[in-house]
């Protein structure tokens, strides 16, 4: 009877351990494909907001040309230079740095002028994994000093590249896994009309639509780590998610 009992324990053991790496497994998989999604929905709505950021387009706004921001952009076209503080024309992109970028388009097809921010905010160590927000509010409430309300997030976003293969945020995780070559991946990268990355920074409206050749397209990359490691492997199943899509309503 003492073997049997010991057999029993040892059986017993044996099938709560598995039933425990199978739950843990499970638990896993669960997160990774919730990450997966909240990653592809963030990417398919910044998607639809580049390709309607600016408005109007330039062809159909010929004649704004007046107000007290007509000189705010030295240099530029005149029309460009029209949107600045204007609340009912959108100038595009607005702010371009490797940690945050701010566009304006009409979002909705109302005419209403929206600014969309797009940010990395580090954990409470400044450090990565980070999260990938973004908010919206009227061009009117942000002229005004409104700061947006961030509903829609990436958790978990470990790359934070400043343009010059390097991170703007350390990465710390748990687990035996080596996850710095991931940090190193730029999120913003614009590019000129000739498919050139444009590594400079501009941080305000006058300047970003001021620049002598504007940021026709816009990519948005993410290497994202779910909340839970692989229960056997000790490491954190990263998967990289990108879009890609061009401002077609803004000035040549």
């Amino acid at each position: 009877m003492l073997v049997v009992i010991v057999v029993m324990f040892i059986v017993f053991a044996v099938v709560f351990r598995s039933a425990d790496m199978f739950q843990q497994r499970g638990q896993a998989e669960t997160e990774k494909v919730d990450s997966v999604q909240e990653a592809r929905d963030f990417m398919d709505t910044v998607n639809r907001d580049i390709h309607d950021a600016g408005f109007p387009p330039a062809q159909v706004n010929p004649t704004n040309t007046t107000g007290p921001t007509l000189n705010a952009c030295a240099g530029a076209p005149t029309l460009a230079c029209s949107c600045v503080g204007n609340a009912n024309i959108a100038c595009g992109i607005i702010y371009y740095t490797p940690t945050k970028v701010q566009y304006e388009g009409d979002l909705d097809g109302t005419g209403t002028v929206y600014v969309v921010t797009l940010q990395i905010t580090p954990n409470a160590n400044g450090n990565c994994p980070c999260i990938l927000q973004r908010g919206v509010v009227t061009k009117t409430q942000f002229l005004a000093g409104t700061q947006p309300t961030y509903y829609t997030e990436v958790n978990g976003l470990l790359n934070s590249g400043n343009w010059a293969g390097a991170a703007t945020y350390p990465i710390s995780m748990a687990g035996v896994g080596n996850y710095a070559s991931y940090g190193t991946v730029d999120v913003f990268d614009g590019y000129y009309t000739d498919a050139t990355q444009v590594t400079t920074t501009c941080t305000s409206p006058a300047t970003c639509v001021g620049l002598a050749t504007p940021i026709r397209e816009l990519q948005v990359t993410a290497n994202v780590a779910p909340a839970f490691m692989d229960a056997q492997l000790k490491i954190y199943p990263v998967f990289s998610i990108t879009t890609k899509a061009r401002l077609s309503n803004v000035s040549p």
